[in-house]
């Protein structure tokens, strides 16, 4: 048996499988151990050797190695699940028991399997759209038997085996996501886009004829130096997935046979060529916009089913204004999704990817959706026209540049600073996986622009508040100061109507005075004591009323309804019934002193 087991693991090792899930297939096959967990724990124990780990397993001699667990903690209590994790092109097979391990717990196990800081990657692909924290069950997360998860490091920064660890004068930085792994980059400004892609070949193993770039700016050609293209600064994003392989070209003119194998070919897509609701077109020349989007909603939905992201209803211009003229704390990426009927990958893409539940709701939460059908030329011209009435010349380059072959099309739009940009585009060919991860780096990316207008727009929104309590309060002052104007004039204007009415009675007084009186007619010199002390003297005829001496201190200012005259000795005050009595009938026939007083 041992000679067996032995022939069969060189056989193994002499074909030079060194894919860790093969030789666990191997291992358990030759073994016969069914348990996943005890089959790691034994190859882990022999460092994945497994001549010497099957000889452990199957031999009876007592002294032979008893596997066990460098890492006690792999092993499960209860019922295991077993689940993948992808990471760099290879699978990490786990069995744990999902209701106690976190994802605390998982990114450990990964850490010591692959020796990358936990804090240094993050896991994507889980069933459920909860949060992720790491103290969050993998039973929460919705893993279950053959879910398959995918490890991306995000925060490592790599050397470029070129000796260029850190940016510097004459160098650019790049954020490259390479089959769903995030790396930052720094090439020297003299590197051509050629010796960009070879990087890529010999560090990650796609060839350069199967690599599949998205970011570069139009019209980039493999011999450009970067110093000679338009990147964006401070860092330019670009993705590159492995290229499926490519079918030969049908030659034209078409021949009905030809015909008949893309009819076949779309029938295996749920697009048959017989008549029916599905060969509608997704739009119409000619038709309206609120039309045609009524139209593209009701034909996506007869060919791939209700679930798919809620597509905005409107225009490409009132798709922007529904993502970014809000409140920043609503504000979210645009995404313009670009289709046509002719683009082989488009089916595929609706029904596998676009309409995934989970990516329908991510991007329902966290984006804009707007779609347009590319498939009659009339329409690519009309989408052109909108894109460089919004996004100007270079915005319609940039989409022009993937019209017609490279359909379907996600375009994700940002707007940073009022000035609308393409934040990343994704091509019909990417995975579910993989274009999950994406739309998560773009939204988690606009989040954090998102915050700093929230800020920049709360600090603005408390200068406009001072500004119009400033404002007010200056208005407020002008309104009291032109209350105060006014009052004082009508104060002026009362005060000179006082006055002038103080002047006609003073002059009326002085017409109801009779002149004094001859020094041959009977007389008599009365005193007015004022109550300021001063004195006036005046002669009256003895048949002069009382009320004429009323008059006259009526004539100095001191009329008679405010002021009274009284005789001191005898102590006599001269009421308004006395006025018309002579100074002959009350006895002021001599000379008299009288004092001027106000009335109580």
């Amino acid at each position: 048996l041992l000679y067996t087991i032995k022939f069969e693991v060189q056989y193994i090792m002499s074909n030079g499988t060194q894919d860790r899930e093969l030789i666990l297939a191997n291992f358990q096959a030759i073994t016969g151990i069914e348990d996943i967990a005890i089959s790691l724990a034994t190859l882990e124990q022999f460092n994945w050797d497994i001549d010497n780990a099957i000889v452990a397993a199957v031999s009876e001699d007592p002294s032979s190695p008893t596997p066990h667990l460098n890492n006690p903690t792999q092993l499960p209590c209860g019922v295991n699940t077993t689940f993948k994790v992808e990471w760099r092109g290879r699978e990490e097979v786990f069995s744990l028991n999902i209701s106690e391990t976190t994802i605390g717990t998982l990114k450990e196990h990964l850490s010591a399997r692959v020796g990358v800081p936990k804090d240094n990657f993050t896991i994507i692909g889980f069933p459920s759209l909860m949060v992720q924290t790491d103290n969050k069950t993998l039973l929460e997360m919705g893993v279950s038997n053959n879910s398959k998860l995918v490890m991306i490091e995000t925060t490592a920064a790599h050397s470029l085996g070129r000796g260029h660890n850190s940016q510097g004068p004459g160098m650019y930085r790049f954020k490259i996501t390479v089959e769903g792994r995030l790396e930052e980059l720094v090439f020297p400004a003299s590197d051509t886009i050629s010796q960009i892609k070879s990087y890529i070949e010999s560090s990650y193993n796609i060839p350069v004829q199967e690599q599949r770039w998205a970011g570069w700016p139009p019209a980039t050609s493999d011999s450009l130096e970067l110093r000679d293209v338009v990147l964006d600064l401070p860092c330019h994003r670009l993705n590159v997935t492995r290229r499926a392989p490519i079918p030969a070209p049908i030659s034209s003119p078409v021949s009905d046979e030809e015909f008949q194998v893309e009819d076949e070919l779309d029938d295996s897509m749920g697009c048959s060529t017989s008549s029916g609701p599905s060969q509608r077109p997704l739009m119409t020349v000619g038709k309206s916009t609120e039309d045609n989007v009524i139209q593209f909603l009701e034909v996506f939905e007869e060919r791939y089913g209700n679930v798919h992201p809620s597509f905005h209803f409107g225009s490409l211009k009132s798709a922007m204004s529904a993502a970014f003229s809000v409140p920043a704390d609503l504000k979210r990426p645009l995404i313009v999704f670009l289709h046509s009927d002719k683009a082989l990958p488009g089916h595929l893409f609706c029904s596998q990817v676009l309409c995934s539940e989970s990516i329908a709701r991510f991007i329902d939460e966290h984006f804009v959706i707007w779609a347009h059908d590319l498939t009659d030329s009339r329409l690519q011209q009309r989408i052109l026209t909108e894109c460089q009435g919004i996004f100007g010349v270079d915005g319609r380059r940039q989409v022009e540049y993937y019209i017609p072959e490279k359909l379907p099309l996600m375009i994700v739009i940002t707007k940073v600073q009022s000035s609308p940009q393409v934040f990343a585009v994704f091509q019909g060919d990417i995975s579910p996986d993989m274009l999950m991860a994406q739309l998560m780096d773009a939204a988690e990316n606009y989040s954090q622009t998102r915050s700093i207008e929230k800020a920049a727009e709360v600090e603005q929104e408390q200068r406009n508040l001072l500004r119009a309590q400033q404002e007010q309060e200056y208005l407020d002052s002008l309104q009291r100061d032109r209350e105060k104007d006014e009052l004082k004039k009508i104060e002026k204007k009362e005060q000179q109507l006082n006055h002038e009415t103080e002047e006609a009675k003073l002059s009326s007084y002085s017409d109801l005075v009779p002149p004094e009186p001859d020094s041959n007619v009977p007389s008599s010199d009365i005193t007015f004591k004022l109550p300021s002390g001063e004195r006036i003297n005046r002669k009256f005829a003895h048949s002069d009323r009382l009320k004429c001496l009323s008059y006259y201190m009526g004539s100095k200012g001191f009329c008679p309804t405010k002021f009274k005259l009284i005789q001191n000795f005898p102590k006599r005050q001269y009421d308004e019934d006395e006025m018309e009595l002579t100074l002959e009938d009350l006895g002021l026939t001599r000379r008299e002193i009288l004092y001027v007083e106000e009335r109580d």
